[in-house]
């Protein structure tokens, strides 16, 4: 009887056990991220300073469907990229609206090349999609500079990409 009792303890504890990871699960695939490279407004000073851009468009070039992603927002402060999982390159134009910009520095293009690599997460999580950037390019009309913070974008929200603009007098 003694063993039979210890059986039954060792169950109830395993379910027990089973429950409260379940429930971490959960919790995890809520705070996941997007999956989707985010980046950050920042103003050319020594040290740089996060900033913002008024009258804002974002939209892809070349992209099968429709890919406006912000039209003329003002106060961004930072944006998402979104990488298509079936080509290994996409790019995004932005477009500055303001009225007192010239007309050459109205644009820049981002560029991403990458690979792609379905991975598992957990049952209740699934699958997400993990990029590899292998390159990042981009113009500098208005961008003074920008870097490349994380070649890896994964369900985890962190800043992939900083741009630098040069401060407004």
């Amino acid at each position: 009887m003694d063993r039979g009792l210890k059986n039954l303890r060792h169950a109830v504890l395993a379910i027990i056990s089973l429950c409260v990871v379940a429930g971490c699960g959960d919790e995890y695939c809520d705070e996941s991220g997007s999956g989707i490279p985010l980046v950050g407004i920042y103003t050319m000073e020594n040290p740089p300073v996060a900033a913002s851009l008024d009258s804002l468009t974002v939209y892809g070039k070349d992209q099968k469907t429709d890919s406006m992603l912000y039209d003329t927002v003002s106060n961004v402060h930072t944006f998402y990229t979104p990488l298509d999982i079936d080509k290994d390159e996409v790019k995004y134009i932005l477009r500055y609206e303001k009225k007192d910009i010239a007309k050459e520095y109205k644009w820049d293009t981002l560029t991403y090349t990458y690979k792609r690599e379905l991975k598992f997460d957990t049952p209740e999580c699934g699958a997400f999609y993990e990029f590899t950037i292998e390159k990042f390019e981009y113009t500098t009309h208005s961008i003074v500079y920008a870097e490349l913070i994380s070649e890896v974008v994964n369900n985890l929200t962190s800043e992939t990409v900083k741009l630098y603009y040069a401060p407004e007098n």
